[in-house]
């Protein structure tokens, strides 16, 4: 469920954290509700570019953002990468919607001080450490605005010329932030 932004000049980090898990869950649902207008053919595109289609970036984020909640949550993810890449570009779509609820519904449960805890990451050959859980939600939100992005330029690319805008202070200004 969409919740409603919180608008203060003197945020809390909670209240930061929290805007920012609904900003992720919005700016999700336009791109996909963009793409599903679409013609699937159109998402399988290959192109030089990080994930190299539309469909593979979207499960990118969708895996990704998968992944650091079960990091969050101390559990185990629940479906495979392998899974996922089976995917129809339907399925691809609900997951990364009900992901996104997800992710959001999370953050939106915990307090300040349940955000200042830490959680341990491990990723191969990458990294080992503790993070603090408020450190590791904006490395993910970070992630999947970046990939947002790259949607919209490689769509750009392929010549479709209305993605929506989803950058943080449209989403501000839409939720009438500056008033």
């Amino acid at each position: 469920m969409l919740q409603e932004i919180t608008v203060a000049p003197d945020k809390s980090l909670q209240t930061l954290i929290k805007d920012y898990a609904i900003y992720n869950q919005v700016a999700t649902k336009r791109i996909v509700t963009w793409l599903k207008t679409k013609a699937t053919d159109l998402l399988d595109i290959q192109m030089p570019a990080g994930s190299h289609s539309l469909k593979q970036t979207l499960l990118h984020i969708w895996q990704a953002e998968h992944s650091w909640l079960a990091c969050l949550q101390n559990n185990t993810t629940d479906i495979t990468y392998e899974d996922m890449e089976r995917s129809s570009t339907d399925s691809i779509f609900e997951g990364l919607l009900m992901q996104s609820e997800k992710f959001a519904d999370y953050i939106l449960s915990l307090e300040e001080t349940q955000l200042k805890e830490t959680t341990h990451v491990y990723i191969p050959y990458v990294i080992d450490c503790n993070i603090p859980k408020f450190e590791l939600i904006q490395l993910c939100f970070d992630h999947s605005t970046y990939h947002r992005v790259q949607i919209t330029d490689m769509a750009r690319h392929i010549g479709l010329t209305d993605p929506p805008i989803t950058n943080y202070m449209y989403y501000l200004s839409r939720e009438n932030a500056f008033a």
